[in-house]
């Protein structure tokens, strides 16, 4: 069946319910029924979802269903089960009516086993929803925003068996999502919509957004995307500028990778004081963002760089992934060295996409760069652990963080970033050396021209991705990889910056800029910096500072506010609660040890046009044919 893209409106339960997505048949498992899922808010004030799992075959005597216990793209086990409430499951009589109460045991924490005798049945249960976030479901009186992990159960050991979800909303709230409708045109008096889904896997990975919210379409190569924006509470944003953005940010993934990988997409954006980034998925995206960051430029610039973060994930992890993300194991830790490349380069890339489409002129991007570089170069902990290895550890380091993590941790999407620049500009340079052309831009080109179109994916290793960065730069590039990914050495981007001609110039910190306290954290101490004025007075994680020289302070930032205000060399009286205690101790400031490193475009009159041709075709939009 041809897909097709649904544009008028159906009614459900009374109300004009928008269905968005792509419409396409729903494939089931050969020998298999598609499992089939209700989903009703009766009384979005008490914030429970109720639904119904019907099976019309399970030839077990006993059939396991289980909730996931943590959602793809976000790395932490959530125990999704704590959630479910009222489980109940029903045998399926022979007109196939719900009737008759069957044995239901929860064998764990997120597992129920039903006593099915081989019969088909109904399960019910209710999920409590009452986390706004990205990762997780929330109702109100407003709205709903529902991530499939945390309401549908799975069959174990069935996640690729097709699904149908037939979706009930009472409060008479529209409805948007990426899955595809079951009928390209709807009876008007339709009493609920519904949806197909080839596997589990899609069903969850299509997050639902009921609710009114603004609605702006626009059309990029050839292929349907549509952003939807919700603010229950208000805002101070338009609509229409977000999506002239989000078109900008598309327009540059397309020329970068030569065409886009679907016929409809999605952006859901609520905007609630709340606030939570976004959560990558096939065909859509779901985003959260304060609703009244819009006074100036800045709240559309973040917003933009967010979609083109989210937007590139489309190919980064959802397309091109490792073979341990896609089909997924939803019962427990799902283990990657990948996170660096699938998040870190994902930034890379959201930055080039706006570089190229003109966003960001040479100059911004160049600031951007040295204040993340030097940001970078203050983390004590950017060198302890192989990015690789904190890549597998996300699940304990990254999603909970200890009081040493400062020290001994790096996020992988910063130093991912990084690694990402500085193998952007290897390439460049060591194809400039083998008279040929390579770019970060040709590595991902390359990857997914390698995918399979019968699925129009790519499980890839480190060792695919170590070829495609050799192809482009004309020579074995494994070295990069051992030093930088698997290693620990210190990044060369100041070197390779260097190297492209670009004045890369090391200065003294001045005035409050050079003053050190070696303090970190917000609330209270998160982080103490080893061999620190603060390290030296003794100060420790967890510690509660609430005065300086006497005076109070409501945070740790604004401690270090008022010892910056103090000069270099100057001493102080630290007030502070250690658990039960107060404390006061001294501190000395002292020069700050990291000089500031700056990035700068070198002068007009520069005579290697060869390297200057490299270097533009980094920087300038009009001139990157990479």
């Amino acid at each position: 069946m041809p897909r097709v893209r649904v544009t008028a409106p159906v009614l459900v339960c009374g109300a004009l319910i928008t269905l968005t997505g792509p419409a396409a048949a729903a494939k089931p498992k050969r020998g298999s029924s598609p499992v089939h899922y209700e989903l009703s808010i009766p009384a979005p004030t008490t914030r429970y979802v109720e639904l119904s799992v019907e099976l019309d075959d399970a030839p077990a005597r006993r059939t396991e269903l289980a909730m996931p216990a943590w959602t793809p793209g976000s790395y932490l086990i959530r125990d999704f089960g704590k959630h479910v409430y009222e489980v109940e499951a029903l045998a399926r009589d022979a007109s196939g009516e719900c009737a008759g109460a069957l044995e239901v045991e929860r064998v764990d924490k997120q597992t129920w086993s039903v006593a099915n005798d081989g019969g088909g049945f109904c399960l019910r249960y209710r999920v409590f929803a009452d986390e706004l976030s990205v990762r997780t479901s929330y109702v109100d009186d407003r709205f709903a925003l529902l991530n499939g992990t945390s309401v549908f159960m799975y069959v174990v050991g069935e996640t690729d068996r097709a699904a149908e979800l037939e979706l009930s909303s009472a409060p008479n709230w529209p409805i948007h999502t990426a899955l595809d409708p079951l009928s390209s045109s709807p009876a008007a008096d339709d009493a609920s919509a519904r949806f197909g889904a080839p596997s589990y896997d899609v069903l969850v990975d299509s997050p639902l957004l009921l609710g009114e919210a603004e609605v702006e379409r626009f059309e990029v190569a050839g292929k349907a995307l549509e952003f939807v924006y919700l603010a229950p509470a208000g805002t101070n944003a338009a609509l229409g500028r977000i999506a002239r953005d989000a078109e900008i940010v598309v327009r540059s993934f397309a020329r970068i990778m030569g065409g886009l990988p679907f016929d409809d997409y999605s952006f859901l954006l609520v905007g609630d004081a709340a606030g939570g980034g976004g959560l990558e998925h096939r065909d859509s995206t779901a985003m959260i963002v304060d609703p009244w960051i819009f006074a100036n430029d800045s709240g559309y610039a973040r917003v933009q760089r967010l979609v083109a973060h989210e937007f590139f994930h489309l190919w980064n992890v959802k397309r091109i992934h490792d073979q341990v993300l896609g089909p997924f194991d939803y019962a427990g830790e799902t283990y990657t060295d990948l996170l660096w490349f699938h998040e870190g380069l994902t930034e890379t890339m959201e930055t080039r996409a706006l570089l190229r489409a003109g966003v960001l002129s040479p100059a911004q991007y160049l600031e951007q760069l040295q204040n993340q570089w030097n940001a970078y170069l203050s983390r004590p902990g950017r060198n302890h652990t192989p990015i690789a290895a904190l890549s597998r550890e996300a699940w304990i380091k990254s999603y909970q963080p200890e009081a040493n993590h400062s020290e001994t941790v790096v996020s992988y999407y910063e130093k991912g970033n990084l690694i990402g620049v500085c193998l952007d500009l290897s390439i460049r340079l060591r194809a400039r050396a083998n008279r040929t052309g390579g770019s970060l831009d040709g590595l991902f080109r390359r990857l997914w021209a390698a995918r399979d179109p019968a699925s129009d994916e790519l499980a890839i290793t480190i060792d695919e991705i170590i070829a495609a960065a050799s192809a482009e730069a004309g020579e074995d590039m494994r070295w990069f990889f051992e030093r930088y990914v698997y290693g620990t050495e210190e990044l060369p981007l100041a070197a390779l910056l260097d190297s492209l001609g670009l004045v890369v110039d090391e200065r003294e910190r001045r005035g409050r800029g050079a003053v050190w306290s070696g303090l970190r954290g917000y609330a209270e101490v998160s982080g103490v910096e080893p061999d620190s004025p603060a390290a030296a007075a003794g100060i420790m994680h967890g510690d509660e500072i609430i005065a300086v020289n006497g005076a109070r302070v409501g945070s740790v930032r604004e401690a270090d506010e008022r010892l910056r205000d103090l000069g270099v060399g100057a001493s102080a009286s630290v007030s502070l609660f250690r658990r039960e205690r107060l404390l006061e101790l001294e501190l000395t400031t002292a020069a700050s040890p990291q000089p500031w490193i700056a990035f700068e475009l070198p002068p007009d009159d520069v005579d290697d046009l060869e390297l200057g041709r490299v270097r533009e075709q980094w920087l300038y939009s009009h001139l990157d044919s990479s």
